[in-house]
């Protein structure tokens, strides 16, 4: 209980830092015209509602004023309101939220799918063709980012894709494409949760195969590694079925840098989700932090900013307490600490 309470505390120092730089760079490029309420606000906003909106939020204080009573504001749910949308920001987050939420979750969910028992028969099956298959196909996908997949899987499996001919033959135009029909309109899972798959099958195809490939090169050498061990030799020796012996044994005591890579893969999963969302026109969080950033919207950047940061806080806190669920030798040191 203090080991998870130490780390809490550095995940909350972690977080008031990150959210109040935020802020600065956001106070910072709202001054840069003059006044910052004025520049919030727009060119066209009357000297007192600009008045009110500078004593409300502080902007005539300094910058620690201001962060205190923004993060009052966020604990009691006032985040702020939207100039550009004409919404409070609260209610855009609650609009926006569920999609970034459900794209890495699938991504997450479908990495170690994909990722675990490719890499348990590859380490099986060392140098083999099917693990060098695998680890080419891993080295391939690491290397992709989602801004060079997206655009490609978009061609092979979103329907009706339009593309024109070269040379003589432009004025012709040639249909080509697949079976998942472009996003658009979000559709949720207590909807109608067919159509939801349909619509988010290649979106988070797009996050799910770097992933995959990241875990999958993590968990094989681990595993391989793990394969070599006394323990295992042992295990073999008294008569442990094999397929108990890589499942149950192995496995187990491969998993550390899996879980590390799954808190890592947080950060790198709000990155990918702005690419997905921009080009497959769904509305999340990552396209609205984008809008709110390009419109200077501040409230909106500053909430959005912490509610991403809190989410891979509290990921990796996660991941931190697990190591102990997974080898009871940790939790016991952590409790003697």
């Amino acid at each position: 209980m203090r080991y998870a309470l130490q780390k809490l505390g550095q995940f909350a120092i972690v977080f008031f830092i990150v959210t109040f730089v935020v802020m600065i760079l956001m106070r910072l490029g709202l001054n840069a015209p003059g006044d910052p309420a004025r520049t919030l606000l727009g060119g066209t906003a009357d000297q007192a509602l600009i008045d009110a909106t500078t004593a409300k939020y502080r902007l005539d204080s300094n910058y620690f004023t201001q962060y205190f009573f923004w993060l009052k504001g966020m604990v009691t749910g006032d985040m702020g309101f939207s100039v550009p949308n004409s919404l409070p920001v609260s209610e855009l987050v609650q609009t926006r939220m569920m999609t970034t939420l459900l794209l890495g979750f699938y991504a997450i969910l479908w990495g170690l799918i994909i990722a675990v028992p490719l890499a348990v028969r590859q380490a099986y099956k060392r140098d083999s063709w099917f693990d060098k298959f695998g680890s080419g196909a891993s080295f391939a996908f690491v290397s992709a980012p989602a801004i060079v997949l997206a655009p490609i899987l978009t061609l092979v499996l979103i329907k009706e894709n339009t593309i024109g001919l070269p040379g003589p033959l432009s004025d012709y135009q040639v249909t080509i494409g697949g079976w998942f029909p472009r996003v658009g309109d979000k559709v949720y899972p207590w909807q109608d949760l067919g159509e939801h798959f349909r619509n988010f099958f290649v979106p988070t195809l797009v996050l799910t195969l770097p992933i995959a490939a990241v875990f999958s090169r993590l968990l094989r050498g681990d595993m391989v590694m793990t394969l070599q061990a006394d323990f295992v030799t042992l295990a073999s020796a008294k008569g442990v079925s094999p397929r108990r012996v890589l499942w149950v044994h192995a496995l187990r005591n491969s998993l550390f840098s899996l879980l590390t890579s799954v808190g890592l893969q947080i950060g790198g999963i709000v990155g990918g989700a702005i690419v997905a969302e921009t080009f497959f026109d769904l509305d999340g969080m990552g396209t609205m932090l984008v809008t709110a950033i390009l419109s200077k919207d501040l409230f909106t950047v500053q909430s959005a900013s912490a509610i991403l940061v809190a989410s891979v806080v509290v990921v990796n806190l996660i991941v931190d307490l697990m190591y102990g669920v997974l080898d009871p030798r940790i939790r016991h040191a952590r409790a003697l600490a």
